[in-house]
């Protein structure tokens, strides 16, 4: 395969679509860290909802992992 081939768009997009499909995995994993880690054994914090959460849930079409690893 020879992708130095490519159009500048092609690659742009493959980019993008990379970025998009690597963020939701990041706020899942901040979400995690949050609660599993930072508030370990802290009850009360459960009664609030960090700022992960809902940005995790996507607003958009899901891609193929996204339904596999659901957030």
């Amino acid at each position: 395969m020879h992708y130095s081939d490519d159009a500048s768009t092609i690659r742009f997009l493959v980019t993008g679509m990379w970025i998009l499909d690597t963020l939701p995995f990041s706020f899942l994993c901040h979400f995690l860290y949050y609660y599993l880690i930072t508030n370990y054994g802290i009850l009360t914090s459960l009664l609030y909802m960090i700022w992960s959460l809902p940005v995790c849930i996507p607003n958009f079409p899901p891609s193929v992992d996204m339904i596999i690893f659901p957030c």
